[in-house]
């Protein structure tokens, strides 16, 4: 096959698979937290928040690590505001999640609007000279929307893999607080859980996830891999073991996947194969669990 041919003989595609996976991982393991919590509107806020962080440095010709800095502080401020609107109750959670989406899509359009109105500005030349890099080169919107795996260099998988594991880290030593808050809040509360920084913890972890996926794997592709796994495991098995083993193997098996048939194919994004095989996954579980239940009731109407 054409793309073994590809992970054999060019590195950036094996830098592309390992990148993949440690995205994967991250996000296919928090995604059972996201669904059991509902948060999955909340995740989608957030990752498209960032849309506003890459206007705001484009507009200011930052690229690379203070591109990803600026991006960083967009979502992590969308996430705080979300949690600070939601659980004060003065705002309806859902009103603000999209209110807040919608206005930091805005603002990216906007600043990148702003940037081919001033860019022949000499004002515009001497800030973009003494805050940024005149020749960055902003990336274009099927970029943004599914990212670009097959260009990661080594840096971008080292950096994928040390947050991907930092993440995880702060999450196994919080394990036990952040299920009972995901399952139950209100007893959480009760048995002294601090809920408070539970929520907003998870809403930073997935802030730092977003950030290190965007420029790898986009928008989408951050919103799929943080709702589709959980959601998928969910319905293979209520056990919170198997649940956590059947997200990752599906989060990393569509990945991987997505990632074969790109390769394979040569002219199809990385991006809409990853995602499009987790839908199918999705859909292939959905129908057969389906078809499971109508045979158990079948065999219960028949039996005497």
């Amino acid at each position: 096959m054409q793309a073994f041919h590809w992970l054999v003989e060019f590195s950036f595609a094996r830098n592309a698979m390992l990148a993949g996976l440690a995205i994967g991982s991250v996000c296919s393991l928090l995604s059972v937290i996201v669904v059991l919590k509902r948060m999955a509107f909340i995740g989608e806020g957030v990752s498209h928040a960032g849309f506003g962080g890459v206007g705001t440095a484009i507009f200011l010709g930052l690229a690379g690590l203070r591109q990803d800095l600026v991006v960083f502080a967009f979502c992590l401020a969308t996430a705080i505001a979300i949690g600070v609107l939601s659980r004060r109750r003065r705002v309806d959670p859902d009103s603000a999640i999209g209110i807040l989406l919608v206005a930091a899509m805005s603002w990216g359009v906007l600043m990148d609007n702003l940037r081919s109105t001033f860019q022949q500005h000499a004002w515009y030349q001497q800030l973009v000279s003494a805050v940024g890099d005149p020749a960055a080169r902003p990336p274009g919107y099927e970029q943004l929307l599914f990212g670009s795996l097959l260009n990661v260099g080594q840096q971008g998988v080292w950096l994928a893999f040390g947050l991907g594991f930092a993440v995880l880290l702060v999450a196994a030593a919080l394990f036990k607080e952040i299920i009972f808050f995901a399952f139950d809040e209100s007893s959480s509360r009760v048995f002294g859980v601090r809920t408070g920084a539970i929520y907003y913890t998870i809403l930073t972890l997935l802030a730092v996830t977003i950030v290190i996926s965007i420029r790898l794997a986009g928008f989408v592709l951050v919103s799929a891999l943080l709702v589709i796994p959980g959601s998928t495991a969910l319905m293979l098995s209520r056990r919170l073991g198997p649940v956590f083993f059947w997200s990752w193997l599906i989060g990393t098996g569509g990945t991987v996947g997505g990632l074969l048939l790109a390769l394979e194919a040569g002219n199809l994004s990385p991006g809409a194969c990853i995602v499009g095989v987790l839908c199918l996954v999705f859909g292939l579980v959905f129908a057969a669990r389906g078809i499971a239940r109508r045979l158990s009731m079948t065999r219960s109407t028949m039996s005497p």
